[in-house]
């Protein structure tokens, strides 16, 4: 709440300082009441949290019973010159005086008591007549006619009980420890860490920003789902060449193009027939849920007319609303921009006369750009949502002024500028450019030709910095140097793509010829590091993107650089260090390239993501480009996965998009797009369904499978109907290729552990142990229970860095152990007995074995036996008894 209302006290500030103060009427006020009423007031307080904590902030939020009669937006009264008196515990007094409310009649102040016990806050209203004019801006309200009464004076006491123990506010909820999808509930703040969105489309490659400075990447090559948009992999029953497939785009048609993310919707351009998008003759705009595959809507009008789009988040913060006003998507037609409502793909609003110049997304959202004029020597910030130009609800000082209501509206925006300054002589060889900004702080420019094409390198170049700060120094000279050209005309040059290392304040020049990085620091234009020549191979003369000379990233204070040598290098920005070099690319025989030709698609969550094309590549297509998320740290390589990743503009501009913890990409060798990601998982477990006698083992199994929707179309296919088999990280990658790309499958295959917990009719845990699924995803266990009853039966997988986690429950019952006997024949005596007296015999003395000791169930089985042997004896002797009685008589 603090910060919510910090930010509506900012807003009214601010709008109070901009706003030209202008006193309309000087003849004295007549009230509409004659006499004057006097009319009473009810004055209240109140204070949050109550109680508080000892030196733990309070508001003290006042208001009067009604708003003044002629307030409205900046204009009309207000109830002024308001006191708090505070008695503090201790006895002294403190006084917050000077109070002024807003229009609605309610203000606001903050306090931190220091003291224990209880204080007593006294709330003051001096009272006033009321005036049509605000007192502090001179801005006319409302016409009421209690314009000349009389509003009386008013107080009311409230207490405060400080304790020594601070009321503690509800902490964070955690980060999500399954899989999780959008929306994310409002409460989740902490997970504003893990989200992020891909808006700035074709515009990302045109400046090789491909930096994602929020939110997670994937850390396996698990796929969530394909996305077929058109004919594509080998076309087959064409006899004249071997493998020929179906066109990509290539070069200058490519597809995905102007790809963004917001709030996990997934938009793209449509190819119509073989032409990409990005040529304008495309089949519209798709919107498709990230984590689905699944088609939102389809703009069959939508992005045909433009080779430029891109989306916006604008973060609106005003007296009267605050937050992101829903997702635009902009499809630019040379100075018009015409909005789309991203959720629906409808078309809301238009922008008009929009000048060009250097584009920046502010942290609110806002899409500037800065336009430079040296010839005439000023330097201006045109922003798409300049408050003057008719995107309000409504202009002048009501309620509606502060309303982003642009829906329906075409407006001008040829002077939507919030600020215009002169600024000095910017001399040199060419008309002075931007190279790149850090808002409010600096624009670094040169005055110099960049072209590659240049035979000869110009004599010098010259490079300036001017201030941002919004001090008073704005558009002020920083600094500007000349750099001469080296011997031998090597061509020292700032990329035409490339940015500011704004953790160690660094840009960089890049020797053409020799690959040499320089490195300089944005706040003299001194040197700081260089000559750096991280890569060495021939064909790293073309850096990609641009034609000859190298190109890079700039992310974690380091460099990246990407060639068609197949490098990806990193350079310390501080100190020109080489971290590493990335080249496990060699080609073999494949390709006449020798190492696959290397670009960046994304660094994120301290990652880089790289991927191999080249210009307008032959079919049949090479064997062995792949996708790769290398770490950004150590240039070791995480994964690797088959795919022809898809670029634009013939040299390596990735069309790639990374958000909310997925990588999207087009791959050539089938045409489709492809989704990259951790993903749900499915755990099951079953044990028998009758109960077991105690002593006896059970089997414990199930599976663990992949839910990504991906695996639907597999299973539809009648593949796995059983579902696909979740596997380890290190099996993901062959795994994958075999599940989606017809790959063999692979005969390695290792699947995930399962943790196996049992709860005893006691409550008692009882750990298990850990088993392994395998190749069809099945897992399995014996294991014998100890004591009789019920137990429940708990299998979990834990997640990977493929999958998130899952866990599955049964239940088994144990029944007492069976009492079992093996019957013995009892001997049958002879029916003639010999006529002679039955010996007597006695058992020889034999000496009992040790033997371990007899379990219950063995213990009744020679009780038995051992009554039946008495009853054959008794029955025995009975006879002999019998024949002897006979023979006597």
């Amino acid at each position: 709440m603090q910060k919510h209302q910090t930010k509506m006290f900012s807003t009214i500030v601010l709008v109070l300082v901009m706003t030209t103060a202008t006193i309309v009427a000087s003849l004295p006020l007549v009230s509409a009441h004659d006499p004057a009423l006097d009319i009473q007031t009810y004055p209240y307080l109140s204070i949050s949290p109550s109680p508080t904590g000892v030196d733990q902030t309070v508001f003290l939020i006042f208001w009067l019973h009604g708003a003044p009669p002629t307030a409205s937006g900046i204009g009309g009264d207000r109830w002024h010159d308001m006191t708090i008196t505070i008695n503090t515990p201790s006895g002294n007094t403190e006084t917050l005086d000077g109070l002024t409310t807003d229009a609605t009649g309610s203000g606001y102040t903050m306090y931190t008591p220091t003291e224990i016990g209880e204080y007593e806050f006294i709330l003051d209203y001096p009272g006033q007549v009321l005036s049509l004019y605000n007192p502090y801006n001179g801005v006319a309200g409302s016409d009421s006619d209690y314009i000349g009464d009389n509003f009386l004076p008013s107080t009311t006491t409230v207490y405060l009980t400080v304790q020594e123990d601070p009321i503690e506010a509800i902490a964070d909820y955690p980060l999500p420890t399954e899989y999780w999808t959008r929306p994310i509930e409002g409460q989740n703040t902490a997970w504003a860490s893990i989200g992020s969105h891909w808006l700035r489309g074709a515009q990302v490659g045109s400046n090789m920003d491909f930096w994602q400075q929020v939110g997670d990447a994937p850390d396996s090559a698990h796929i969530m789902w394909t996305y077929e948009m058109e004919f594509g992999g080998v076309v087959g029953g064409v006899t004249e060449i071997y493998g020929v497939g179906f066109y990509s785009g290539g070069a200058y048609e490519g597809r995905l193009t102007n790809s963004m993310i917001i709030s996990g919707k997934l938009y793209f351009q449509l190819p119509q027939n073989h032409v990409g998008g990005s040529r304008g003759i495309g089949a519209g705009f798709v919107c498709i849920d990230l984590q689905t595959g699944e088609t939102e809507w389809i703009n069959e009008d939508m992005g045909i007319a433009t080779s430029t789009m891109k989306a916006q988040l604008y973060n609106y913060e005003s007296m009267n609303q605050h937050g992101v006003v829903g997702g635009v998507i902009w499809e630019v037609s040379g100075t018009t921009w015409i909005g789309y409502d991203a959720w629906t793909g409808n078309n809301i609003y238009n922008l008009t006369n929009v000048p060009s110049g250097y584009e920046v997304y502010t942290d609110n959202g806002e899409i500037v750009r800065y336009v430079i004029d040296g010839e005439n020597n000023w330097l201006a910030l045109w922003n798409n949502t300049c408050e003057q130009q008719g995107l309000h609800g409504a202009t002048g000082t009501g309620s509606s002024a502060y309303q982003w209501r642009p829906v329906g509206k075409e407006v001008d925006m040829s002077n939507a500028y919030s600020w215009n300054v002169t600024i000095p002589d910017l001399p040199g060889l060419a008309s002075p450019s931007i190279i790149d900004v850090i808002p409010g702080d600096l624009i670094l420019g040169m005055s110099t030709s960049s072209s590659f094409r240049d035979f000869l390198a110009a004599d010098y170049t010259t490079v300036w910095a001017l201030s941002d700060r919004d001090d008073g120094t704005r558009g002020q000279l920083l600094w500007i140097q000349d750099y001469p050209a080296p011997e031998g005309d090597v061509s020292r040059v700032i990329p035409t793509a490339s940015q500011i290392d704004t953790v160690n304040r660094v840009f960089v020049m890049n020797d053409k010829e020799t690959f040499a990085w320089w490195g300089y620091s944005i706040d003299t234009g001194d040197l700081v590091w260089g000559p750096v020549v991280a890569t060495e191979t021939a064909f790293s003369y073309y850096g990609g993107g641009y034609g000859a000379g190298q190109v890079g990233t700039m992310a974690y204070g380091n460099l990246y650089i990407q060639n068609y040598g197949g490098e990806i290098a990193c350079i310390n920005c501080a100190n020109g260090n080489i971290e590493w070099v990335y080249d496990d690319t060699n080609s073999g025989v494949e390709t006449p390239w020798g190492n696959y030709p290397t670009f960046i698609a994304a660094i994120a969550d301290g990652k880089v993501y790289v991927f191999n094309n080249e210009h307008s590549p032959n079919y049949p297509l090479y064997k062995g480009e792949a996708m790769r998320c290398v770490d950004a740290y150590t240039g070791d390589e995480i994964w690797k996965l088959t795919s022809w990743v898809g670029q634009s503009g013939g040299g390596g501009v990735s069309t790639s998009a990374l958000a909310d913890g997925f990588l999207v990409y087009y791959n050539y060798y089938d045409n489709q797009v492809y989704c990259i990601g951790k993903g749900p998982s499915q755990t099951t477990v079953s044990a028998p369904n009758v109960g077991v006698s105690l002593g006896s083992s059970v089997l414990i199994s199930g599976t663990v499978i992949d839910t990504a929707s991906g695996t639907e179309q597999t299973e539809q296919a009648g593949r796995f109907p059983n579902g696909v088999p979740a596997v380890s990280d290190e099996s993901m990658s062959a795994w994958m290729e075999y599940v989606y790309m017809q790959k063999p499958c692979p005969t390695n295959v290792n699947g995930v552990e399962v943790t196996l917990d049992a709860i005893d009719p006691n409550g008692n845990y009882i750990s298990i142990g850990t088993v392994r699924s395998d190749a069809s995803g099945l897992y399995s266990c014996q294991w014998t229970p100890e004591i009789e009853g019920k137990y429940t039966i708990i299998a979990t997988f834990a997640g990977s860095n493929s999958y998130w986690g899952s866990y599955a429950e049964t239940a088994i019952a144990v029944d007492p152990a069976t009492a079992t006997s093996t019957p013995i024949e009892p001997e049958t005596p002879d029916t003639e007995t010999p006529d002679t007296e039955t010996p007597d015999t006695e058992t020889p003395d034999t000496e009992t074995p040790d033997t371990e000791q007899p379990t219950a169930e063995t213990a009744l089985i020679s009780t038995e036996v051992a009554i039946i042997a008495a009853v054959a004896i008794a029955a025995v002797i009975g006879v002999a008894a019998f024949w002897t009685l006979r023979k006597r008589k």
